[in-house]
């Protein structure tokens, strides 16, 4: 039988990831978004979005939820595997 070390996040990582996971997913979007050459304004008009909302995902001041994680994926022709191929554990 496996078992799996489990870790208890202090409140001091999780504020630390509060911040950092919507950054590194902003950047994320906005490197994907640059390899396939589209727009903000583009992509905003493919997963139905506000460019200004898409604006604020890239540089991290709003979280996204699954959802349009998964719509800003499937316009950027990518599995969510690989869009969530990003560090969090530093």
């Amino acid at each position: 039988m496996d078992f799996y070390l489990m870790v208890q996040l202090s409140d001091k990582r999780l504020e630390e990831l509060k911040t950092s996971v919507p950054k590194k997913i902003g950047d994320r979007v906005k490197t994907l978004r640059k390899k396939k050459g589209i727009t903000q304004t583009h992509l905003s008009e493919l997963v139905g979005k506000d460019r200004q909302y898409l604006y604020k995902i890239e540089k991290g001041k709003v979280t996204p939820n699954v959802v349009t994680i998964s719509a800003i994926a499937i316009a950027l022709e990518i599995p969510l595997s690989e869009f969530f191929d990003i560090e969090i554990n530093e």
